[in-house]
C-alpha cells in the first residue's frame, strides 16, 4: 500500500471519528438540555406549590385579623349605645362588625375545610362570640334607655370578649408559625432548584439557566409584595371610607339643601366654596378606593344600555360653566353614526370622560377644549379630548399613567389632586377591552384618545329626557342614621316632596302597608331588616299592577350590591354621599311614564 493511499485511509478514519464525536456531543447536549428542562419544570412546580401554601396561610392570617377588628367594632358599638343612653347611631359599628365577622368566619371555614383542628378552633370562636352576645350585647341592647350603666354586666361582657380575643390571638399565632414554616420550606425549594439548575445549566449552557431562575424568583417576590401591599391598602382605605362617608354625607347634604335657599351673594359664594371642597374630598376618596380595588383585582364592571348623547350632555353641564369662567369654551362634536345607545358601564365610562375633560379644562388657560366622538370601525367607539394647554414633554408622557404621578411638583402644588385619575382611567379602559393613548407638544396642548370596543344598544335614536317634577310626590324614606334622615328631610321637602321618614326596614314595611306612597327610598345597612329584605317583603305583598318604585341608598357601589338589589326588586340605586342631582334623576327614572300620584 502506497503512502498516499494510507494517508487517505487515515484522513477518512479521522473524519469518521470526528463526525461520530460531533454526533455524540450533540446527543449528549440534547440529553442534558432535556434533563435540564425536566429538572427546571419539576423545581418550578415545587416552588409554585410552596408559594400557594404561603399565600394560603397569609390569607388566613388576614381574615383572622379582620375577625378581630370586627369583634372590636361590635364591642365598641354596644358600649357606645350604653354610654349614649340608647342613641341608635351608636350601633352602626356593631351591625357593620356583625356582618363583617360572619363574612370573614365563612372565609376561614372554607380555607380550613381540610383541617379538623382549625375547624374546631373556628367553632370555639363562633361559640365564644355568641356567648359574648348572650351575656352582654343582648342584655345591654334590651335595657331601657333611661337606666344607668350596669358595671356587673359590663364586666361579664369584658370577660367574654377577652375569651374571644384570646381565641383569635391563638389562631393568628398558629397561622403565623405555619407561614414561617412554609416560607422556610419554599426558600429551601428555591435553594435546591438553584443548585440543581445551576449544575445542569453549567454542564449544558452555563449561566443562562441560573439567570432564568433568578428572574422567576425575583418576579414572584415582587408579585407577592405588590399583592400584599395592595390588599393591606384596600383594607385600610375601606375602614377609612366607612368612617368618613357618614359625616361627609351629612355635610354635603345640608350644604346642597342650603344652596337651594335664598341668601346673600357673599354667603352664596362661601357656600359654593364649601360645596366644591366637599365634592373634591368625595372625588379623592373615590379615587383612592378605585385604585386600591384595581390593584387587588376587586373592581367590577356593570354593563347596560346607556344613551351616549345624554352622557355627553352631563359632561357639558358638569364642566362647561367652569370652562367658560376661565374663558375657555368647551366644544363637543358628535358624528351622526356615534349618537344613540351603546352597551357598557355608563358610570365608569363617565368617570373616564370626567377625568379627561376635567384635566383639559384645568390645564388650559386660553384657546379651547374640544371633545370629538366618532366610530372608526364597527363596534369601536372613539372619543378624543383635545386642549390647547401647556402640553407635555417625552419624559412627562412616560410617567403620565403611573399611579400617584403628576407632571411635576409645581403641577401638583398648583392644581392639586392625587395623581391617580389617569392611572385609574387607563385601567378602567383596559378592563373594558380598550385603551387610552395620548399625544402632546409642549406649548401647544395635548390630545387624549379613548377607544372602547362597544356594541350598539337596543335603541339608537333615544332622545334625552328631562327630569320629571317631583312636586306633590308622596315618598317614604328609611335610614337608621339620624344624620342621613336629617339630610333627606332637608333636601326632599324643598323639592315639593311630601316625605315620611322611618328608622329601619321593619318600620318601612309597616309604613308602606298603612299609607299610599309614590316611591320608597331604602338605606342598605339597617338593623332588624336591611334594604334588600325590606324590598323583598314589599314586593311579596304588592297587589298586581300596583308596583311601588323602590330605590336603594348605599355607600357600597359595587356591581354585586347593584345585582343583589335588582334581584330583591329594587328599581334604582343612588350612591352615598348623596348628590341631589343624582337623587332627583334616579327618582324620576324610577317613576312610571304615566305617573299618577298616590291619593
Amino acid at each position: 500500500m502506497s503512502i498516499r493511499a494510507a494517508s487517505k485511509r487515515v484522513l477518512a478514519l479521522m473524519r469518521t471519528r470526528a463526525a461520530l464525536s460531533a454526533v455524540s456531543m450533540m446527543a449528549t447536549m440534547t440529553a442534558m438540555m432535556a434533563a435540564m428542562i425536566v429538572v427546571v419544570f419539576g423545581n418550578l412546580s415545587t416552588i409554585e406549590a410552596a408559594d400557594r401554601a404561603v399565600h394560603h396561610t397569609r390569607v388566613v392570617e388576614t381574615a383572622a385579623a379582620d375577625l378581630l377588628a370586627s369583634s372590636l367594632d361590635q364591642e365598641t358599638g354596644v358600649r357606645g349605645y350604653g354610654e349614649s343612653r340608647g342613641e341608635p347611631a351608636a350601633l352602626e359599628p356593631y351591625f357593620a362588625g356583625q356582618a363583617k365577622f360572619s363574612e370573614e368566619l365563612q372565609t376561614l371555614y372554607r380555607l380550613s375545610s381540610d383541617s379538623p383542628q382549625q375547624t374546631a378552633r373556628l367553632d370555639a370562636l363562633r361559640e365564644g362570640l355568641n356567648r359574648w352576645r348572650s351575656v352582654y350585647a343582648s342584655p345591654q341592647l334590651a335595657r331601657p334607655q333611661s337606666q344607668i350603666a350596669d358595671p356587673a354586666l359590663a364586666e361579664r361582657g369584658r370577660v367574654a370578649m377577652e375569651e374571644v380575643r384570646q381565641l383569635l390571638d391563638d389562631l393568628r399565632a398558629e397561622e403565623a408559625l405555619a407561614t414561617q414554616e412554609r416560607e422556610e420550606a419554599r426558600d429551601r425549594a428555591y435553594t435546591t432548584a438553584r443548585i440543581v439548575v445551576g449544575g445542569v445549566g453549567l454542564a449544558a449552557l452555563g449561566f443562562g439557566a441560573s439567570l432564568g431562575l433568578w428572574a422567576v424568583r425575583a418576579s414572584a417576590r415582587r408579585e407577592r409584595e405588590a399583592l400584599a401591599f395592595a390588599k393591606a391598602k384596600t383594607r385600610t382605605l375601606a375602614v377609612v371610607s366607612h368612617e368618613i362617608r357618614t359625616p361627609l354625607n351629612g355635610m354635603l347634604g345640608m350644604l346642597q339643601a342650603m344652596a337651594a335657599e335664598p341668601m346673600a351673594a357673599t354667603q352664596k359664594e362661601r357656600l359654593e366654596v364649601a360645596l366644591e371642597s366637599g365634592e373634591t374630598l368625595t372625588a379623592l376618596l373615590n379615587d383612592l378606593l378605585d385604585a386600591s380595588k384595581i390593584e387587588a383585582g376587586r373592581l367590577e364592571l356593570l354593563e347596560a344600555d346607556f344613551d351616549l348623547m345624554r352622557l355627553l350632555a352631563r359632561m357639558e353641564t358638569a364642566f362647561g360653566e367652569t370652562a367658560r369662567k376661565k374663558g375657555v369654551p368647551l366644544r363637543i362634536d358628535i358624528a351622526p353614526e356615534a349618537a344613540g345607545d351603546w352597551i357598557g358601564d355608563k358610570v365608569r365610562i363617565g368617570q373616564i370622560l370626567a377625568n379627561l375633560i376635567s384635566n383639559a379644562v384645568k390645564f388650559t388657560d386660553q384657546g379651547e377644549v374640544a371633545l370629538s366622538v366618532d366610530v372608526p370601525s364597527a363596534g369601536l367607539l372613539r372619543i378624543a379630548v383635545r386642549d390647547s394647554g401647556m402640553g407635555m414633554d417625552e419624559a412627562t408622557l412616560g410617567r403620565l399613567f403611573s399611579p400617584y404621578a403628576q407632571a411635576s411638583a409645581e403641577t401638583a402644588h398648583t392644581h392639586g389632586g392625587t395623581g391617580l385619575g389617569l392611572a385609574i382611567s387607563r385601567s378602567l379602559a383596559r378592563m373594558m377591552g380598550g385603551d387610552i393613548t395620548v399625544t402632546s407638544t409642549v406649548g401647544q396642548g395635548s390630545c387624549f384618545t379613548l377607544e372602547l370596543p362597544l356594541q350598539r344598544g337596543r335603541s339608537a335614536t333615544t332622545e334625552p329626557e328631562s327630569a320629571r317634577s317631583l312636586a306633590d310626590l308622596h315618598v317614604l324614606a328609611a335610614d337608621d342614621n339620624a344624620v342621613n334622615r336629617q339630610v333627606l328631610s332637608a333636601i326632599l321637602p324643598s323639592l315639593g316632596v311630601e316625605l315620611t321618614v322611618v328608622e329601619n326596614g321593619d318600620q318601612a314595611v309597616a309604613a308602606w302597608r298603612e299609607g299610599a306612597y309614590d316611591l320608597v327610598l331604602l338605606d342598605l345597612r339597617m338593623p332588624l331588616c336591611d334594604g334588600f329584605e325590606a324590598a323583598r317583603r314589599i314586593r311579596a305583598e304588592e297587589t298586581p299592577g300596583q308596583r311601588t318604585p323602590l330605590i336603594l341608598l348605599s355607600g357600597d357601589v359595587s356591581a354585586s350590591v347593584r345585582q343583589q338589589g335588582r334581584e330583591a326588586g329594587l328599581d334604582g340605586f343612588v350612591a352615598k354621599p348623596l348628590d341631589i342631582h343624582m337623587l332627583i334623576e334616579a327618582m324620576s327614572a324610577a317613576l312610571p311614564p304615566a305617573h299618577t300620584l298616590a291619593a
